[in-house]
């Protein structure tokens, strides 16, 4: 039994390294030193280097413009639900304006960790709403029918 632990371990191991290196070698090739970043994100260790790859790329979408969960997990090489966690996890809102991020069918997507009730609402998703709203973003339809109108952003560096 201690053979399968250990063997478990050093598999477990193994693959968190090769996570945490192509996470990294992510950040690398998202940021070198090309983007400019909120003082937070610049002053503080928080998050995982995926994590800052994401809300690295978040930063980039201008006030007035969105992007998509899929627009940047194909710029990252990820996945849509690994972005929108990353997302979840930001503590720089509103510097880093996750906000701006979308489902790829112009739905809000979720907001804050949080998802839609079945009418389509929710006290998170209407804060998402305003942000949009405030800066210009224009929406359509309300409840399950609200999309966001216009082309997203995908001009990431």
């Amino acid at each position: 039994m201690t053979r399968r632990t250990t063997s478990r371990a050093t598999s477990t191991k193994s693959t968190t390294t090769t996570i945490s290196s192509t996470a990294t070698t992510t950040l690398a090739r998202v940021n070198p030193n090309k983007i400019s970043l909120p003082p937070p994100l610049l002053a503080s260790p928080r998050g995982t280097p995926f994590e800052r790859a994401v809300w690295s790329l978040t930063y980039q979408i201008p006030a007035g413009s969105f992007s998509t969960y899929a627009l940047l997990a194909a710029h990252l090489k990820s996945s849509p639900r690994a972005v929108g966690n990353a997302l979840r996890r930001n503590p720089f809102a509103p510097e880093i304006p996750c906000h701006r991020v979308i489902a790829t069918g112009g739905t809000l997507g979720g907001f804050k960790g949080k998802i839609a009730r079945r009418d389509g609402e929710g006290i998170t998703l209407a804060e998402k709403r305003a942000l949009l709203r405030k800066e210009g973003v224009k929406l359509e339809g309300d409840g399950l029918k609200l999309r966001v109108l216009g082309t997203p952003f995908a001009g990431f560096v």
